[in-house]
């Protein structure tokens, strides 16, 4: 399950992170009609606009706020402008943390900028036995 947005959605690796197993490359586990239905729901967005390499660099911020941040202590995140792609200017801040069905569970918020776009987004994640952050429905 998606996290669910206040405003939009997430970006090509962040796809990686917030829609399947953080730290790996996009681990979507849906079926076609459903990823193209997610890559149409990003489309235009600042998280769906995302190259490779912001992903991979938003992804380990990510990763950074779920594995070594405190509740409420928001991770700065800055990828530079690169040829006529705007720097993207973000953090990311771990809301919550509960436990979930025996797993240890966080909710991440994030407030994104490239030029006068603006998107926030936020969504649980808990972790699997593997280590890995998996985002999907907690129960409040």
């Amino acid at each position: 399950m998606l996290p669910r947005p206040t405003h939009r959605t997430a970006p090509p690796a962040l796809r990686a992170a917030v829609a399947g197993a953080l730290g790996a490359t996009l681990l979507l586990a849906m079926a076609a009609p459903a990823q193209a239905y997610f890559d149409n729901y990003l489309t235009g967005t600042i998280i769906g606009t995302m190259n490779d390499k912001e992903g991979q660099s938003f992804a380990r911020s990510v990763r950074t706020a779920l594995n070594d941040t405190a509740d409420g202590q928001a991770v700065a995140w800055t990828f530079p402008a690169a040829g006529r792609r705007q720097q993207i200017d973000g953090t990311i801040t771990p809301v919550e943390s509960k436990t979930d069905k025996g797993q240890p569970c966080r909710r991440l918020k994030s407030d994104l900028k490239r030029g006068s776009s603006e998107e926030h987004w936020n969504g649980w994640f808990c972790k699997q036995p593997n280590g890995q952050w998996k985002s999907r429905h907690v129960a409040d």
